[in-house]
């Protein structure tokens, strides 16, 4: 997964190293901190989608909300009306696979995965939880067969977090079924 913050995948020689990845066959996610005042105008936002759309409209995109934390106290929060804009704009400029995240539960939708063609749930999710997983041994949507690209397992066997790995923190990785 290749992280950015705004537009420096558009504006530099990254966004060569992003179309090479995805040209090999690695497969590509790109996340975007999405921080008010700083990355999240309309332009900006549409401007990353449009380049990620020209390399594939198959490119997951995260836009993930900012929050005060450590030494940065300034700007306020991301608001989860400010995800859902970005993703509205992702799927304007041709996005299939959207995701707003780390606002469980207050984002609609934009936490699941839905077949691009019929539009049915296909991985309902709800913060580091996975409700269902209806996808078929092949990575396929079952209602319209449509495959879903991803790099999908035979069958889902429970998730084994259920919250971001920190480093520094002992834990036992269990099956949560």
């Amino acid at each position: 997964m290749i992280s950015t913050i705004g537009s420096w995948v558009v504006a530099s020689d990254r966004s060569d190293t992003i179309r090479g990845l995805h040209g090999t066959g690695i497969w590509v996610e790109i996340v975007t901190l999405l921080i008010p005042g700083f990355n999240d105008s309309d332009d900006e936002l549409r401007r990353l989608a449009e380049f990620l759309v020209s390399v594939s409209p198959d490119i997951p995109w995260h836009v993930t909300a900012f929050h005060k934390d450590y030494k940065m106290s300034d700007p306020a929060d991301t608001k989860a009306s400010d995800l859902m804009r970005a993703a509205e704009i992702g799927k304007s400029a041709g996005l299939r696979y959207i995701y707003a995240g780390n606002l469980p539960g207050r984002v609609g939708d934009l936490e699941d995965t839905h077949c691009h063609n019929c539009g049915h749930t296909l991985i309902r999710r709800n913060g580091y939880f996975i409700h269902e997983y209806r996808l078929t041994l092949s990575g396929h949507c079952p209602d319209c067969g449509t495959p879903i690209p991803g790099c999908w397992a035979e069958k889902f066997e429970g998730q084994i977090a259920d919250r971001p790995f920190l480093p520094g923190r002992e834990r036992k990785l269990i099956t949560i079924p």
